[in-house]
This record gives structure tokens, sequence and C-alpha cells, in this order.
């Protein structure tokens, strides 16, 4: 399926804060310098494994995603319309099997 969920996306930004929260204490104990790594390399890992284009795989910006959600949002590279849903699953109707 050539979307990109939300949850991907609020994930994304939930690792941005972690990384400026865990920096920002690592000056008072060096320790918090760690966990600021761990925040970063957890948004590297995300960022190249989802938040890509489904198309051509180049990279979005995430602002540009999360605005997709109400707006359209367009991958730079090719120029496909990248969608981003809040669910994935089947859309409408009934879901009982029919004989």
């Amino acid at each position: 399926m050539r979307v990109i969920r939300l949850f991907e996306i609020i994930l994304a930004y939930i690792f941005m804060l972690a990384f400026a929260v865990f920096l920002v204490a690592g000056v008072f104990n060096k320790w918090f310098f760690f966990a600021a790594a761990a925040a970063l390399a957890c948004y590297f890992i995300l960022n190249v494994w989802r938040l890509h284009c489904p198309w051509c795989g180049g990279p979005v910006e995430l602002s540009a995603l999360f605005r997709g959600l109400k707006k359209g949002c367009h991958c730079p590279s090719c120029g496909h319309e990248i969608t981003v849903v809040v669910k994935v699953g089947r859309r409408g109707g009934n879901n009982k099997r029919k004989n």
C-alpha cells in the first residue's frame, strides 16, 4: 500500500522532541547524551524506513507530510501524490463473509 500513516509522522516528532530534551539535559548530566543519541538514531531509522516517498523512495520533509493530512502532499523528486492516512485498513463495506 502506497501511503504513510499519521502515527509514523507523530512518532518522528516525538523522537525529535526527546532528542532536544535529552540534549539540553545532557548539559547537566553527561549520561543524558546517550539517550539523546538513541532518540536521534531512532528518528533516522524511522525516517529511512517509513518516511520517504512510496513511489520513488526520495526524501520528503516531515512538515510537508504533516500538512499532507489536510492538503495534498507531493514528492519533490517524482511529483506523485503521497497519501497520509490516519488508519490503514479496509475501506468501508461489510466485513462479513459471503458464502
